[in-house]
This record gives structure tokens, sequence and C-alpha cells, in this order.
């Protein structure tokens, strides 16, 4: 780019750090007027203004800016003043040229970097004490709850290959199991191939039923675990299945040490959210909104 490497070439000289903070300083009045800088022909190349270009450019408005500017290589400083000169112009000519009145995108665009500044400048939270995270998982248990779950293995028959004999088939293949004490591991030895999966471990009525349907999750919920007895036949979407249920966990509250991480995240995730509501509000309060009686009835919500 012709216009980055004018500006690399200007800055690898010493003199052109003095000459950019002399632009600033000719330019301060720019600043000091905001509300003219989009009008203006001069764009002003300082501190300031780059250290803000960053900023948006990073979506990070916290106070290291300058850290980042100052650490910069003169190549690397070169390509951002050169791409904050070429976005600033490109922005004036289009204000210019009123492309921005009555635009959504823009309008959303512009409404965007405001949230990023509400969620930027809001102070950040420390860690969270453990009488913190106790009061919040006290009101918010059920949210971690630990749903039931059965770890099981089964023999399938598919209705559309043995039709009406898979009842007697099913019986047949129970009496096998139950007097070989087949084992889990022994189960793909009998049966036939399932569309899913043969083995099913710490698995939740829903996963289950995603793949067997509702009524034969009921059904496999329904029994009792043991080791070595195989049970059934249940019926499922596809056809008959003998299960062995080695394992079955009720639904439980887990300890707060068990989720304390994940308690954490989420205190802090809905706190920074509160604060940049918080900050989004202020600005709202700095105006005077005005509600159509047809509408002030929603505006209570």
């Amino acid at each position: 780019m012709i216009l980055a490497r004018w500006v690399r070439a200007i800055l690898h000289e010493p003199i052109s750090y003095f000459l950019v903070l002399g632009l600033g300083l000719y330019f301060s009045y720019g600043w000091l007027n905001p509300d003219d800088n989009v009008n203006s022909r001069v764009i002003s190349v300082d501190r300031d203004s780059l250290t803000r270009f960053i900023q948006f450019r990073t979506q990070s408005f916290m106070d290291n800016a300058d850290e980042k500017l100052d650490s910069l290589s003169p190549n690397a400083l070169a390509d951002i003043v050169a791409q904050y000169i070429q976005e600033e112009a490109l922005y004036r000519q289009a204000m210019a040229y009123g492309m921005a009145k009555d635009d959504y995108v823009i309008k959303r665009r512009m409404v965007q970097k405001m949230e990023f500044l509400a969620e930027g400048t809001t102070p950040a939270i420390t860690s969270l004490t453990t009488s913190e995270l106790e009061v919040y998982f006290g009101e918010h248990r059920e949210d971690y709850k630990v749903p039931a779950a059965v770890t099981f293995t089964h023999v399938f028959f598919s209705d559309d290959r043995h039709g009406k004999a898979v009842d007697e088939l099913a019986q047949e293949t129970l009496g096998v199991l139950i007097n070989n004490r087949v084992r889990f591991d022994q189960a793909p030895s009998y049966g036939e191939r399932f569309p899913y999966q043969l083995n099913y471990v710490e698995r939740t009525k829903e996963e289950v039923a995603s793949h067997f349907g509702a009524a034969m999750a009921q059904a496999v919920f329904s029994l009792a675990p043991h080791k070595e007895r195989w049970q059934g036949p249940i019926r499922s979407e596809f056809g008959l299945h003998l299960v062995l249920l080695t394992r079955a966990e009720a639904a439980r509250i887990p300890a707060l040490e068990e989720v304390r991480d994940q308690l954490a995240n989420e205190l802090q995730r809905r706190r920074e959210v509160e604060r940049k509501q918080q900050a989004i509000d202020q600005i709202i309060g700095g105006f005077e909104v005005r509600i159509s009686p047809e509408f002030e009835g929603a505006s209570e919500r």
C-alpha cells in the first residue's frame, strides 16, 4: 500500500516522531471542537486518535492502549497510521455524501460500538468469595441439577427384518442370555446391528429417547439395575430390545465444590451484563424520551 510505505519511510527517521507529535498539537483545535471533525478536511494524527483507533480495532477500552501503541515496531506503527488515515478519510467522505442518514446498518454498527464501549469501561470484577458463591448457588440450585442417567447395553431385533416372528425370537434369545449369564461386553455376539449405538453410558432420558423413542426411554428408566440380569423385551420405534441395565443414577443437586468453576463463571458473566446495562441506562438517562400515548403501556413492561 503506497500510503503505508510513505508513512513507514517517514517514521524511520527519528525526527518523524516529533513531527507526529507536532501534527497532534497543530490540529488540537479539532479535538477541542469534536462537532467540527466530521466536516473538517484536516485529519489529525496524534496519540489520542491512534490510541482510540487501537481501542476500537481491538474492542478493548481499558487503560493499556498507550502501552500497545508504544510497543509497536516502526513498521507496525506505520501500518496503524496508514490504516487510521484511510479509515478516517473514507468515513468523512461517506458522511459528506450523507450515507449514514437513515441507514440502519450504520446505525446498528454505531450502537454496537457504544455497547462495546459500555462493556469495556465497566470496572473489572475481582475474584468472588465463597460466601457470594454460596448465596448464588442457593438461589439457583435447580439450574445445576444433574439429571437422572442410566448405563446399559442391548440386543436388538428388527421389525422390518423379522416381522411377526420378532416376538418369539426375542423371547428365545432372552432365555439364552439369562442361562449363559452373558456379560455386558459379550452383547455384540447376539441380535443384529442397531442404527445407533450398542452401549449407552450415563445417558439421560432425553438422550435415550432421541435414539429409541420416548416410550422405550420411559421403560428403561423404570427398570431396576442389575449387572447380570437381562430384561425385556422392550419395544422401540425400530423393533424389540433385550436390555442389560447395569447402573441407574437418580437426579441430584451437586455439592458446591463440584460446580464451583461453573458457578463462578456464570456469576461473573451475570455481573458483567448487569454493569454493562447500568452503563447503558446512564446513557439513556441523559435523554428526554417522549413516547406516543399509543405505546405508553409497552414502555412499562
